[in-house]
């Protein structure tokens, strides 16, 4: 045992400054030179439970205010650790811990001011049991491990701590600490393992049951291979059922059925509930459903999960949104890249590539995926490089991989969450943003966003923030920034988050590339903590091999080489939203009309709808359906809103067309026309939106380029069709844009020309 007197190891704690990021840093020193102080090595454990103790209170301790340092050296407590150590059963400390906090004066006195006694009893007891677990290990103390030193390990497991403000958080990291040293302790006696196993089910559990608020009664059992509680789940005001919980490692059997009925009896209980973390046998599940065993249910911690985070209605969504597309059968996989850094100079020293060798981006992503330590990506690509679809595409790929486990009851992935991000444009917060997305647009029965948060830290999601461009294009520079790390609170421990954007978004490629490192701070956030490991890919456009693949799937053998035969298109085809315009344009490019990329989109818009025109009889004309995108485009990128519901159609095209709709059947066809017979894709909620962020875009530079009278001939002929109400024979006169348009309307329905005046600032000039 090693002499020391808690009472001088508090004091040199406390004399410690503590609460500046210049503390912060200096943190690592501090506690170096205290541990040498006390002839502790800074890199290894000491092997009896005082060492263990006083390694600990220095790490946690260091600048941490006396009162909370008081806690740790009251005996109960103290004595609480120690039996926790000799015995290796976390349970115990956490039982002896909740019922001296529950009961003890200084409890009490701590909570009075202001101090969550439970969060600090918990967050000291992970780095307790962190420090305890390495005494265990054998040879070199950080066998199995990458990082160098104990005292760095305890440095992130601290910095972890410190980003989960909540006890149910610090419960889950409790657990991944715990599950992170499984493997080595495959030597140990079976007793432990199970041990430790149903410690991590119930530090799970608890957590889940503590974020629904849930009460727990005085009644609690722990042996080596399961554990019980009585939790008070509300049914109506003032009304609660009384369940008897029980958590057990390893399978779910017919005994363990026998063994709860006799506990709900024995504890008159409304019910009873079987908790394992991934199996249950046939015979017990067929048992549970027995008139006589009513009362009771067994459950995997999925399974439990589900009966308050139902997804299935989100699941549905997701699936129909993909292969409506087509994403699951047209999506060619696409390369990426991502610079090296050198972590001293910073400097780029290199760039590695990534394609078909490594599984294209979806390999790395995987692998990415399966690294405890990184947190967040962002998947950068200029316009129409396939963000999206890549975005969609691993979803479509992890929610195969999440079913498949649903079906067969094993340990089920993160379940994909694809929140595209023009849609809550107006989010002030990540809270809001989730909110929305949960309780309004997939109304998933979930408890509130605190379930949300405590899901996202038990690494139960794969965040996917898509098109961050969409949300800040309206912000400057700073609102942006601010925007990103409101984005990033979703990225806590346990968390995976990947985010696309436009590079061109930003035009500063190395202000871009410094945000989505997290290297430019929040004006209204102060971070706490390790900063979350971010990290940058940029996807590549199509090779020639990958163009061929894209067409393939679109067209012939023979259009697929007359693309391939012509470098102007071979080069706009780089891009994969190109491919499927270019063959709607190859009509007129075969013409021989002039070739860019603002001219495909022409050609191919017209081709487009005038063939849905000649599909179905229609009430309204190509310059008609033109007008009404180009202003309806304006009106989604200028007020932030992606979308338009389909009861939204009658009041725009009233404002548009004024007395041409004024008859309720006439209103009736164009509302009609306008929602089928537009390049508009719609969604199961009957909401609107052009089909890709580009043609949105196309529309409106329309528009502006019409107002401010520049537009080229051939863009003038989507407006000025043969069966144009203008007298040819008329001297030019200058119209604005809508007015232009209105008249035309007008004039093609009354088939009557009337002369009109315009004295307004030129917009429009049909010669």
């Amino acid at each position: 045992m090693i002499p020391i007197s808690l009472d001088l190891v508090i004091s040199l704690l406390t004399a410690i400054p503590f609460g500046t990021l210049r503390d912060k840093l200096q943190r690592n020193e501090s506690v170096i030179k205290l541990l040498k102080k006390f002839n502790l090595d800074p890199d290894a454990p000491p092997a009896d439970f005082s060492g263990v103790y006083v390694y600990t209170l220095v790490e946690y301790g260091a600048g941490k205010p006396k009162q909370i340092l008081e806690l740790f050296r009251q005996t109960e407590i103290e004595q609480a650790f120690r039996k926790a150590f000799e015995s290796d059963s976390p349970a115990i400390l956490i039982q002896a811990g909740e019922d001296y906090l529950n009961e003890s004066a200084l409890g009490k006195e701590l909570r009075d001011l202001g101090i969550d006694p439970r969060r600090e009893f918990m967050a000291f007891a992970a780095v307790f049991m962190e420090v305890a677990k390495r005494t265990r290990t054998l040879g070199d103390v950080m066998v199995g491990n990458a990082i160098a030193s104990l005292q760095k390990r305890l440095c992130m497991v601290m910095d972890r701590i410190e980003r989960l403000p909540t006890i149910e958080g610090i419960r889950t990291e409790f657990a991944r600490l715990e599950t992170e040293d499984v493997p080595a302790l495959a030597a140990a006696a079976s007793t432990n393992i199970q041990k430790s196993q149903a410690f991590i089910l119930s530090q799970q559990v608890r957590g889940w049951f503590e974020t629904l608020s849930y009460k727990f009664e005085k009644y609690e059992i722990w042996e080596d291979n399961y554990f019980e509680w009585i939790i008070n789940v509300p049914v109506r005001r003032n009304r609660y059922d009384r369940i008897l919980v029980r958590g057990i490692a390893g399978e779910a059997g017919l005994r363990d059925i026998s063994a709860l009925r006799e506990s709900v009896e024995k504890q008159r209980t409304d019910e009873g509930w079987l908790v394992t973390a991934r199996r249950i046998s046939r015979a017990a599940r067929d048992e549970v459903k027995k008139d006589e065993n009513r009362d009771l249910a067994c459950y995997t911690f999925d399974e439990l999960l589900d009966q308050d985070a139902d997804f299935t209605a989100y699941l549905d969504w997701l699936e129909t949104e993909i292969t409506s597309r087509g994403i699951d059968t047209k999506y060619v996989p696409l390369a990426c890249t991502k610079e090296e850094i050198d972590p001293d100079t910073q400097r780029k020293i290199g760039v590695s590539h990534y394609d078909g060798r490594d599984g294209w981006i979806e390999g790395y992503i995987d692998l990415w995926l399966n690294d405890p330590v990184k947190e967040h990506i962002s998947v950068l690509g200029e316009f129409g490089t396939g963000k999206t679809w890549f975005a969609m595409h691993y979803a479509w790929m992890a929610l195969q991989r999440y079913k498949e486990a649903q079906k067969r009851g094993l340990q089920r992935p993160r379940l994909p969450l694809v929140i595209p991000l023009r849609d809550y444009a107006k989010a002030v917060s990540v809270e809001s943003l989730f909110s929305e997305f949960f309780f309004r647009k997939h109304e998933i029965p979930l408890a509130g966003y605190s379930a949300f948060e405590q899901l996202n830290r038990m690494g139960k999601f794969l965040l996917i923030f898509d098109g961050f461009d969409e949300m800040a294009a309206k912000c400057d520079r700073q609102e942006t920034i601010n925007n990103f790390w409101e984005l990033a609170k979703a990225v806590v421990p346990g968390a995976k988050v990947i985010l696309t954007c436009r590079t061109e978004h930003f035009p500063e490629g190395k202000e871009g590339r410094a945000l989505f490192n997290a290297e430019l701070q929040a004006s209204t956030t102060i971070l706490t903590g390790e900063t979350p490991q971010f990290e940058v890919l940029e996807l590549e456009k199509f090779n020639d091999e990958q163009i061929r693949q894209a067409l393939s799937v679109q067209t012939e053998a023979a259009t697929v080489e007359k693309v391939m035969g012509n470098p102007q298109l071979l080069d706009l085809a780089r891009r994969p939203v190109m491919t499927e315009l270019i063959l709607e344009a190859l009509p007129d490019i075969e013409a021989g009309k002039p070739v860019d990329m603002s001219r495909i989109y022409l050609y191919a818009v017209r081709r487009k709808i005038e063939r849905d025109i000649k599909a179905e009889r229609t009430f309204t004309s190509l310059a008609d359906k033109l007008y009404f995108l180009c202003e309806l485009s304006w009106e989604m990128l200028s007020t932030d809103q992606m979308s338009l519901n389909y009861r939204g159609f009658p009041d725009r095209i009233r404002s548009l067309f004024g007395s041409i709709v004024q008859e309720e059947k006439d209103l009736d066809h164009w509302h009609y026309d306008m929602m089928g017979q537009t390049m508009l894709i719609r969604n199961a909620d009957g909401d609107y939106t052009p089909a890709h962020r580009s043609l949105l875009e196309f529309f409106v530079a329309y528009k502006f380029a019409a107002e401010l009278g520049v537009l080229a001939a051939d863009f003038t002929e989507l407006v000025a069709p043969e069966q144009s109400c203008l007298d040819p024979n008329a001297a030019p006169q200058k119209y604005t844009w809508s007015n232009y348009c209105r008249l035309q309307s007008f004039g093609r329905n009354t088939r009557k020309w009337q002369s009109r005046s315009h004295s307004e600032t030129v917009g429009y000039q049909q010669r």
